[in-house]
């Protein structure tokens, strides 16, 4: 079944060239729907990695964090002894 978008004539060229590129990419013909398949495909790919990289600096965060407190404790013992 299919369903009718509407896009501004800037879109339309982009999206054909994006198709042109999977067409020569894949080596078979690639209609508009192939080329906004990949597209959204690619988005939601994006979005898991963007997601895995918030959790990384989450945590290196956290690790500078645990790093700082350790030489914060060692310069109150050394200031100590």
């Amino acid at each position: 079944m299919s369903e009718i978008i509407r896009v501004s004539k800037d879109v339309k060229e982009k999206l054909v060239k994006i198709a042109a590129e999977l067409q020569l990419n894949k080596g078979k013909r690639v209609n508009l729907n192939d080329a906004v398949e990949y597209l959204i495909t690619f988005y939601e790919e994006n979005k898991k990695s963007q997601k895995n990289v918030q959790l990384l600096f989450s945590l290196l965060g956290s690790a500078k964090g645990i790093r700082e407190e350790l030489e914060r404790s060692r310069r109150e013992d050394e200031g100590s002894s």
